[in-house]
């Protein structure tokens, strides 16, 4: 991926609107609900950390990749898919608001994640194969203690891009399982609270046209 070090101002007054917002409020409300959806009892784990995002458990998954197209662990609450599971309804509307503002700056059709990751947080090491397209993620660590790791299993190379203080955008193709030198596997983890925002775009042109208008370096 691409990391986009200048956004567009119009894109980062949305951005930061959502985040003084968010960061500024007290979110262990917010923390006590993660894990609550059933059906995520099983990935959702506070305590694996280490090693979902290790390299032992990477080459594990390397091995059956079609299984890690989603992620197998994670520690955090997805804001929007997982509405359900929380009752706070300042941030569901402040996230609603927010993704609605970025898909008509994007002239996106859908929010592919909307995730808060607590201190401690992560997502272990998948591929998106499932979901295959080109990407545009966002992501926001005020103190800037975390990282996203991305396993290049074609030149066998550990990239590692490191949180910066305020919001990162990386861009770039996610292959789907059928497209195996393109499979994008990539794992990340915090020490300090972080959100992620991203989207899926199916159209190479349009996706270009995006990375254009978001990229002020």
């Amino acid at each position: 991926m691409m990391a986009i070090s200048k956004l567009h101002p119009d894109l980062l007054q949305i951005l930061t609107k959502f985040s003084d917002w968010f960061f500024a409020r007290d979110n262990s409300d917010l923390e006590a609900c993660i894990g609550l959806n059933p059906k995520m009892k099983n990935i959702v784990l506070k305590d694996m950390t280490e090693e979902a995002t290790s390299m032992s458990y990477l080459e594990n998954a390397l091995k059956t990749p079609n299984r890690y197209g989603f992620p197998a662990h994670s520690w955090g609450i997805e804001l929007a898919q997982e509405r359900a599971y929380y009752d706070i309804e300042e941030v569901k509307q402040h996230a609603q608001d927010t993704n609605n503002k970025l898909m008509n700056f994007f002239g996106a059709r859908n929010n592919a994640l909307q995730m808060y990751y607590p201190a401690g947080g992560y997502i272990g090491w998948h591929n998106n194969g499932n979901a295959a397209g080109y990407n545009i993620v966002l992501s926001c660590n005020p103190d800037a203690d975390g990282e996203f790791e991305h396993w290049d299993h074609v030149n066998n190379k550990l990239n590692v891009f490191k949180d910066q203080a305020g919001w990162n955008c990386k861009v770039g193709y996610f292959g789907g399982f059928n497209e195996s030198d393109k499979l994008y596997w990539h794992c990340a983890r915090t020490r300090t609270p972080r959100l992620t925002l991203s989207y899926v775009i199916y159209d190479k042109n349009l996706w270009e046209d995006m990375v254009a208008d978001i990229n002020c370096d």
